[in-house]
């Protein structure tokens, strides 16, 4: 007597691979070649009832009934069976496959939806610029003297330089010449100078500014600045959707960097210079007025070189009108070197690589959607099979 039943295969090897028995070694307990045990298990040949009795005989915990056929049990009171999840996964290895190929081809796909972007960087190099060089005799003296000089060791954050609102705010309204030759300001093409008024008369000024901040944040977003601590080298980069686009604003921005530098030290040593101008005027003064005290002394007191008193006066008097002489004659050339320091045009940042309009796309990187969507459809996969069993 014989027992067909289509799904009396599948159960016999659900369970032989659950408790890892090898075909081999079931089909010689059972009195069958391994041939006939796998067309039992695909359901081509039915199971003789003899041949099924000793399947239970040697493998007590087999039952044909539906309800007695239990999955494989992954998690074991309350810890993971690795060996047994290692099964299962193997044996839905070709549905793992193909909802990862799913994935794979939809993420990657997904990723030609993306506008193209791409980035433009542009090198720069501070000049490392002594501002206070041949200034510290004077601050020296002037310290000893109790005088206060004007700080003129000058630093910039060029980072904070870069990001900041004064270069945004300009870059935003500059006119720029885009891939098809036509000329837009960045306010007009990412269309924030729709006008929202209520009026159809007159643009409403709230939404001007309102808008003008919208472009000023978008265009933060589209820059960013790195510096090496070490060496100093910084790199200006800016990604649009027009590749010209990236590459000239990354070239403004360096420029509007070196003039904006270029300013504030100018600034600085016009302040310099003043404030030498003011100190040479009130040592000139204190000057006249010690050699006045020193004459006066001399005429009232023509025999002092005969009294030690008189003597150590005019010592004293004598010492002070020579360090105000000092304290003048530096004072005189460190004006010279301040004027000369205030039209000099030194270079501020040295350009290692201007930025050029990059050819290939910096993103959407297909690549790593490739990468992504793939360990996203076997993560996917394996999970929906091991919340199954």
């Amino acid at each position: 007597m014989e027992i067909r039943q289509n799904s009396l295969g599948q159960k016999i090897k659900r369970y032989r691979l659950v408790n890892d028995i090898r075909q081999e070694d079931m089909a010689e307990k059972i009195g069958v070649s391994r041939a006939t045990l796998i067309n039992y298990e695909k359901g081509h040949t039915a199971i003789n009832v003899d041949v099924l009795n000793r399947l239970k005989n040697f493998y007590p915990d087999f039952e044909s009934d539906e309800k007695d056929n239990k999955k494989p049990k992954i998690v074991v009171d309350n810890s993971i069976d690795f060996k047994v999840l290692l099964r299962v996964l193997l044996n839905k290895k070709l549905y793992i496959l193909l909802v990862t190929i799913i994935f794979m081809f939809f993420g990657t796909g997904s990723s030609f939806l993306f506008k193209k972007y791409y980035e433009a960087e542009i090198s720069l190099y501070p000049a490392k610029k002594d501002i206070s060089q041949g200034f510290g005799q004077f601050q020296s003296l002037a310290a000893n003297l109790g005088m206060n000089s004007a700080d003129n060791d000058q630093s910039f954050n060029i980072p904070d330089v870069v990001k900041s609102r004064l270069i945004a705010n300009k870059a935003v309204n500059q006119k720029w010449v885009t891939l098809n030759g036509s000329t837009t300001d960045l306010i007009s093409l990412w269309g924030f100078n729709k006008t929202k008024s209520f009026s159809f008369f007159y643009e409403n000024k709230l939404d001007s500014v309102k808008n003008i901040e919208k472009a000023i944040k978008k265009f933060n977003d589209h820059v960013n600045v790195s510096e090496d601590r070490i060496s100093g080298l910084i790199k200006i980069s800016t990604i649009f959707e027009d590749p010209i686009l990236a590459a000239n604003i990354a070239n403004y921005i360096g420029s509007q960097v070196e003039t904006y530098i270029q300013k504030e030290n100018s600034a600085q040593s016009t302040k310099e210079k003043l404030f030498i101008s003011e100190r040479l005027s009130i040592v000139k003064n204190e000057l006249e007025e010690s050699e006045l005290e020193l004459k006066d002394f001399k005429e009232r007191n023509r025999g002092y070189e005969d009294s030690p008193e008189l003597f150590m006066l005019y010592s004293q008097f004598f010492r002070e009108v020579e360090v105000k002489k000092e304290v003048y004659l530096t004072l005189q050339q460190q004006l010279e070197l301040a004027r000369i320091e205030e039209v000099k045009q030194s270079p501020i940042l040295h350009i290692l690589d201007q930025a050029v309009p990059p050819i290939n796309k910096s993103l959407p990187n297909r690549f790593m959607f490739l990468i992504v969507s793939t360990a996203l459809g076997f993560i996917f996969s394996s999970l929906q099979i091991i919340f199954r069993y």
